[in-house]
């Protein structure tokens, strides 16, 4: 486990060509990420690069302006392979940049509420008493 005090500043401030350690062909049946980037599913595409794609949650996401950022190639979670998952987070940070208040969440794991095996950022946009609680946020009881 690596605490916060562990993290270290990276020497070269440059963003790493996107090689995904994972070769490229191979994508797990069924993956409905991997079904929408081959272009076997539908899906409303907001946005492209070369490397990932920002489409509209299938049921319109929680908030108006919901967007998913998805790497083109497999990858199962955010630890998985970092210069994809960095490539990814740096999509969605340009978005976040449009977007005003957000929030920018992926999920590790089924404890961690990740449902789809395949990264993807939630780009959610914020307002102030939205109502929206996050899955950490402990509902309070009323009056406190």
């Amino acid at each position: 486990m690596v605490s916060a005090g562990e993290f270290r500043e990276p020497a070269d401030e440059t963003m790493p060509e996107v090689r995904p350690r994972r070769p490229l062909g191979l994508r797990p049946p069924g993956c409905p990420f991997c079904l929408i980037v081959c272009g076997r599913a539908p899906a409303t595409v907001l946005r492209e690069w070369p490397e990932t794609l920002a489409i509209r949650p299938r049921h319109g996401g929680v908030t108006d302006g919901h967007v998913l950022l998805i790497p083109r190639v497999h990858v199962a979670d955010v630890a998985e392979d970092p210069v994809v998952s960095a490539a990814t987070m740096l999509r969605a940070a340009e978005l976040a940049a449009e977007a005003g208040d957000c929030n920018v969440i992926t999920s590790r794991g089924a404890s961690a509420t990740q449902t789809v095996r395949h990264l993807h950022l939630h780009l959610v946009p914020r307002a102030e008493g939205d109502g929206l609680l996050l899955p950490w946020t402990a509902v309070r009881p009323a009056g406190s």
